[in-house]
This record gives structure tokens, C-alpha cells and sequence, in this order.
């Protein structure tokens, strides 16, 4: 059954991208942030081969993977349960700046974040593909302690 289209309007909001930059200026300590992977474990802690450059994470950052945050049928999991997986990050007073491979998975870890009430959620859109691709930049291997 075809439904019948609507209209949308779109506007860029400021605060909701961060690039290289930024967060290499998280890692000098020169702004506040929570930092995390929307990658799997696996592929957060460089056990499995991938597409980028180099394997691993960016130093200090966590791994919240963003499968964790979706029943079997790709919808995000009901509200209490979808809170819990996010753990303190909903109420945490730092910004919350996302990556991963190329910036899709950040975005359902984003989106699960804003549903739950974060108002400054912010992607690496450039991620892991673009970080790794600079030798100059660290990146570490293992899973979170």
C-alpha cells in the first residue's frame, strides 16, 4: 500500500559534528568530552582485521558498540532497556562525541543518545577511516578496563 508523501525540512545545527582537530585536542587535555566507539568489541580492540589503515581505537576512549543498543529486529530497545545499555552517559555532564569506522554506526548510537535526552551528541564523521589514515595519530589496541 503506497502512503502518501509528506515534507521535511532539514537545518544544519551547530555542535553536531566534530572533526580530527577536536579530537586531538581531547586527547591534549584541551577540552572536555566523553569519547566513544560505536564499533564492535572486537573491532575496538584491533582482534580482527578491518578496512582502515591501522587496527584499534583512539587512546581513552570507550566502546559503547551500537548493535548493543538494537533487538533482533533492529529497533532500538524499549525505553528502561535502552537507558540501561547507555549507562551513565545520559546523565553525564560532558559532551558526547561519537566514531567509528566512517560515521554510520555513530549515528544510531547518536540518535539512541538524543532519543534518551542528550542534547549535545556529537559525530567524528571523518572516524577511524580518516584517523587512521594519519601515522602521526595514536591509536591503541585492547578492550576497555
Amino acid at each position: 500500500m503506497a502512503r502518501e508523501g509528506g515534507r521535511l525540512t532539514t537545518r544544519v545545527r551547530d555542535g553536531r559534528w566534530v572533526g580530527k582537530n577536536d579530537i586531538a585536542a581531547w586527547l591534549a587535555g584541551e577540552v572536555e568530552a566523553s569519547v566513544l566507539c560505536a564499533l564492535n568489541p572486537e573491532a575496538y580492540a584491533g582482534e580482527v582485521p578491518t578496512r582502515y589503515s591501522r587496527r584499534g581505537h583512539i587512546p581513552g576512549s570507550g566502546n559503547l558498540p551500537a548493535r548493543s543498543l538494537t533487538g533482533a529486529d533492529g529497533r532500538f530497545r524499549p525505553g528502561a532497556d535502552l537507558r540501561a545499555a547507555l549507562g551513565g552517559l545520559v546523565d553525564d555532564p560532558a559532551p558526547v562525541w561519537i566514531y567509528c569506522g566512517g560515521g554510520i554506526s555513530a549515528t544510531v548510537v547518536a540518535l539512541a543518545l538524543t532519543v534518551a535526552g542528550r542534547p549535545d551528541v556529537a559525530i567524528y564523521d571523518g572516524s577511524l577511516e580518516e584517523w587512521s589514515a594519519d601515522h602521526t595519530l595514536p591509536l591503541e589496541l585492547g578492550r576497555p578496563a
